[in-house]
C-alpha cells in the first residue's frame, strides 16, 4: 500500500503516574498553525496498533491530529505486572494523554476530542465529565452499565468470573483470564463474535495477547459510566451496532437521551463492525459530526 502523504506519524512517550506510556501521533501535513486533536482510548488491553490506526489516518487526512496510546502494563508502555487492566488507572492514563497533547506545539488546546470503543466508554466518559474543556466525544459500541453487561454475558460466565474473584479476594492477587474464550470457559467475553473480532483487529506488528489480569476489587459489573451522562456538556457521538451481542444497546439509547448534546447513530453489524465492514459508514458519520461540533465550539 502506498503511504498517505497527507499526514505523518511520530512515535512518542508520555508519563502517567511516573510510568512511560507509548503513543503514536498522527499530524496532517498541510494544516493551519494549530489543529484539533482526537485522543483514542483503547479498549481493555488492545494496543495502539489494533484497529485504531485506520480511524486515526482518516482523521489526520481530514486535517485533525490524532493520538493513540498504550495503557500502562500494556503493549509498548511500562509497568508491571504485564497485562493488568486497572480501570481507574486507565482513566488516569487517558487524563495524562490529554495533558500531553495539550503540551504539544501545533495542537489547539481548546479542541481536544476523546474517542473510545467498547470498554473504553468508561475512561472517555469519566474524563469528559471531569474536564469541561473537552470539545467532543466519540463512543463506539460503549459498555455503559456493568450489570446489564453481566446479564447478557450469560449466567455461566458471570458466575465463573464471580467465583474467580472470590478465590482471588483471599490472596488479593489479580485474576488471570482470557479476554475471549468459547462459551463454557472463563473469559471477559465468550460470545462468538468476540473471538473473531479481537483476532480481526489485531495488527501484524501488535503485541496484543488474549490474556489479562483483573483486580478482584474491579469486577466488570461495577462499571457504570452511564452515570456521567448528564455531566457530558460537549457534543457526544454514540455509535450503536444493531447486531452487537457483546454490550447491551439499551444503555446506549439512554446515554443519547440523557446527555445534553448527544447524537445516536445506528448501523448494522456486530460489535466490531465499525472497524470492519461498516468502517466507511462510521468514519463518514464521525467526520461530519466533528466538523459540526468544532464549528460550534
Amino acid at each position: 500500500m502506498e503511504p498517505d502523504h497527507r499526514f505523518r506519524t511520530e512515535e512518542l512517550r508520555f508519563s502517567s503516574d511516573g510510568l512511560d506510556c507509548a503513543a503514536t501521533l498522527y499530524r496532517p501535513v498541510e494544516a493551519d498553525a494549530v489543529v484539533p486533536c482526537v485522543v483514542f482510548a483503547p479498549s481493555v488491553n488492545q494496543t495502539r496498533r489494533d484497529g485504531y490506526p485506520r480511524f486515526a489516518e482518516r482523521f489526520a487526512a481530514a486535517g485533525y491530529a490524532a493520538l493513540i496510546f498504550d495503557y500502562r502494563y500494556i503493549g509498548d508502555s511500562a509497568g508491571k505486572p504485564r497485562q493488568l487492566v486497572d480501570y481507574k488507572q486507565q482513566r488516569e492514563d487517558l487524563r495524562a494523554a490529554v495533558a500531553f497533547v495539550r503540551s504539544l506545539e501545533g495542537i489547539d488546546t481548546t479542541q481536544i476530542v476523546l474517542w473510545g470503543f467498547s470498554f473504553a466508554g468508561d475512561p472517555v466518559l469519566n474524563v469528559a465529565a471531569d474536564d469541561q474543556q473537552i470539545a467532543a466525544v466519540f463512543t463506539l459500541c460503549p459498555l455503559l452499565d456493568g450489570l446489564k453487561f453481566s446479564a447478557i454475558s450469560g449466567t455461566g460466565n458471570t458466575l465463573r468470573r464471580m467465583a474467580a474473584a472470590a478465590r482471588a479476594s483471599w490472596t488479593r492477587e489479580p485474576i488471570r483470564m482470557p479476554v475471549t474464550a468459547p462459551a463454557g470457559r472463563l473469559a471477559l467475553f465468550n460470545k462468538p463474535e468476540a473471538v473473531e473480532g479481537f483476532a480481526a483487529l489485531q495488527a501484524e506488528n501488535s503485541s496484543w495477547r488474549n490474556d489479562i489480569l483483573v483486580k478482584p476489587t474491579q469486577p466488570p459489573f461495577l462499571l457504570r459510566p452511564i452515570k456521567h451522562a448528564k455531566h457530558i456538556t460537549c457534543p457526544l457521538w454514540v455509535g450503536l451496532a444493531t447486531q452487537d451481542t457483546m454490550v447491551p444497546a439499551m444503555p446506549m439509547r439512554r446515554l443519547a437521551r440523557l446527555a445534553p448534546y448527544a447524537e445516536l447513530r445506528t448501523f448494522s453489524g456486530g460489535h466490531f463492525g465499525g472497524f470492519l465492514d461498516h468502517f466507511d459508514e462510521v468514519i463518514t458519520s464521525q467526520l461530519a459530526f466533528l466538523r459540526r461540533a468544532l464549528a460550534h465550539g
